[in-house]
């Protein structure tokens, strides 16, 4: 009796100091216990043979590919072996956001940033990509077809692809540089040139701007309104893969590790949260915490517009989302999308407006310089996992 006694009581100590932990900022300064990670899962000796109608240059394009973010990394992309190098790239529509994406708007653009992935990786081991948009509709589940030939070699370092991080925390209070906002934002119209799609444009506030100040709010209050909006807290419950077991399972999703709970906050949530804790008010209530004090702290705001929300023009954006995301390490610099304002009323239909905007928004990203990078850590489905028959 006394041990089991004394074993509840430490498991009661435990759960009550990661709930003090959590309530503290969602976070520890601790490392020890860390939750799975990317690199935390060999691939097995079926994920590396080749799969049928593809060749292992083929395959490691894919596997770079499939390294693009996507709304709660759901890597919602599918892929059709129509014949050798030549591919119908599509979307899972298990994998589709209704609640917070009900037009596939983000779902296009984590498809655009695939799609700049594999025409990188292609191009690397000497490929040129004929890419063709051939979705009508957000909704079709064929979006684009895309044919490999051979051309020159690029000279690119694929590591940046690997590399490739969102970041939450650990901004500092500084304001971003205006020769390193044009570093990585000067893709923008040759890309879209190329594409022949309106040439997006890029507007940068301070985060002590009048402007900043209202994305900041904007922000803040549209993340209460959706933490509060429970069939958008039940879609992001479903994605939420809280236990290492969970992890190595389904290799898609948030996992503690990608959210940025560490130590002994980390150990906790994966021994006894679960699917029901995210929908509790308490959890609700700590998200907007964390993102109040998130927003307060960075080097400022980089707000994209567009003329339209076409699907190539969306194609496209998620192409210069991806090719900026792979400029910034370099420049220790984050960049954390923060898409509340736009799936969320009021802001949806008035941010553009409040900010003297005349074209649509496609992306609210905060920014700050960062002391040291970390390495990635979402998890990635095997090439094979996303191979249509």
């Amino acid at each position: 009796m006394v041990k089991k006694e004394g074993k509840m009581n430490r498991r009661n100590f435990l759960k009550c100091s990661g709930q003090a932990i959590l309530l503290l900022g969602g976070m520890s300064m601790l490392h020890a216990c860390s939750s799975i990670k990317r690199e935390d899962i060999p691939r097995s000796d079926s994920e590396k043979t080749s799969i049928k109608g593809l060749e292992k240059d083929e395959m490691e394009i894919l596997d770079y590919a499939s390294l693009a973010p996507s709304g709660h990394n759901t890597q919602p992309w599918t892929l059709k072996i129509v014949e050798p190098k030549h591919w119908v790239i599509g979307s899972n529509k298990k994998c589709w956001l209704p609640a917070v994406d009900p037009e596939n708007r983000e779902l296009l653009l984590g498809i655009g940033a695939f799609i700049e992935n594999l025409v990188i990786a292609a191009g690397t081991f000497g490929y040129e990509v004929d890419l063709q948009i051939i979705a009508k509709s957000p909704m079709d589940p064929e979006i684009a077809d895309i044919r490999l030939k051979k051309g020159k070699t690029l000279d690119f370092p694929l590591a940046k692809v690997k590399q490739r991080r969102t970041v939450r925390s650990g901004f500092a209070d500084q304001e971003i540089k205006t020769e390193d906002l044009k570093y990585f934002t000067r893709h923008e119209a040759r890309a879209c040139l190329l594409a022949n799609v309106p040439s997006p444009h890029s507007f940068f506030f301070p985060n002590h701007s009048p402007q900043g100040k209202y994305l900041q709010e904007g922000t803040i209050e549209a993340n209460r309104k959706q933490a509060f909006r429970d069939p958008a807290q039940e879609e992001l419950a479903n994605w939420i893969r809280w236990s290492n077991k969970e992890a190595k399972l389904y290799r898609n999703g948030l996992t503690p590790e990608s959210m940025e709970i560490k130590g002994i906050a980390g150990l906790f949530v994966r021994n006894f949260y679960d699917r029901q804790s995210v929908l509790k008010e308490s959890f609700r209530k700590q998200t907007v915490d964390i993102v109040a004090k998130q927003v307060k702290t960075c080097g400022g705001w980089l707000v994209v517009t567009s003329q339209d929300s076409s699907i190539p023009t969306l194609i496209e954006y998620g192409r210069v989302w991806e090719n900026m995301l792979l400029k910034v390490r370099e420049k220790m610099i984050a960049l954390h999308p923060m898409t509340q304002m736009l799936e969320e009323e009021p802001w949806r239909k008035q941010i553009a407006k409040e900010l003297s905007l005349t074209s649509e928004v496609q992306w609210i990203l905060r920014m700050g310089y960062l002391k040291s990078y970390p390495d990635p850590v979402s998890l990635r489905m095997p090439v094979s996992w996303f191979i249509q028959a």
